[in-house]
């Protein structure tokens, strides 16, 4: 009996999008059980510098706030992580849109100046702040949160140096606890669900 062909390629392709769909929901859902362990001794408290004065976590407190290292000088991962954390945050209803406080933490404080920072950082979105310190701030703050990065010279390349840096949103909910770390390759919604995860949660235990 000759099977017909169009059920069989309709069946292949409910197969297919049924393991997507599982191998998102696994990604998606791990975070939080997997990597609490992980997470449990990294984060906390610091003091930065921004365009308007000393910015520290404390003063964020009640907000989920989503940090970010990188550079200015870095040519695709970076702006391409910003502009995923601003289409994130405009996903977001209203009053948690109110609540959310974006940083983007410069690794290379020696060429990223103040003023340039913030005019990258209002660039995304006016909820992201442009934030930087001394190198010695710097190394303190990525040894904390875990964060890896090196710069490398380049003398062979147009630009004169790269940061080689592990490229992550760190999740802190309005608690101020480091809750999430994800990958420079999620999407909008899954930030998006992430925030509103942190956000609901704290919400509950209040």
């Amino acid at each position: 009996m000759t099977k017909n062909p169009v059920k069989i390629v309709l069946l292949l392709g409910a197969l297919a999008l049924a393991g997507i769909f599982a191998l998102y929901i696994s990604n998606s859902t791990t975070p939080i059980g997997e990597k609490q362990k992980a997470l449990k001794d990294l984060g906390g408290e610091f003091q930065l510098n921004s365009l308007d004065g000393t910015v520290n976590l404390n003063q964020f407190k009640g907000q989920t706030v989503v940090l970010y290292f990188g550079f200015l000088n870095c040519a695709e991962v970076c702006p391409s992580s910003m502009g995923v954390m601003a289409t994130a945050f405009s996903m977001l209803p209203p009053e948690e849109y109110a609540n959310v406080q974006g940083i983007f933490i410069s690794v290379d404080p020696g060429r990223d100046d103040l003023d340039s920072l913030d005019k990258f950082a209002k660039h995304f979105d006016k909820r992201i702040k442009g934030l930087t310190g001394t190198k010695q701030e710097i190394d303190a703050l990525t040894e904390q949160y875990g964060v890896y990065f090196d710069l490398v010279d380049m003398e062979s390349s147009e630009l004169s140096y790269t940061v080689d840096h592990a490229s992550r949103f760190y999740i802190i909910n309005p608690e101020g606890k480091l809750v999430d770390a994800m990958s420079h390759t999620t999407t909008p919604i899954e930030l998006a669900a992430g925030i509103d995860r942190a956000h609901s949660k704290a919400l509950a235990n209040n």
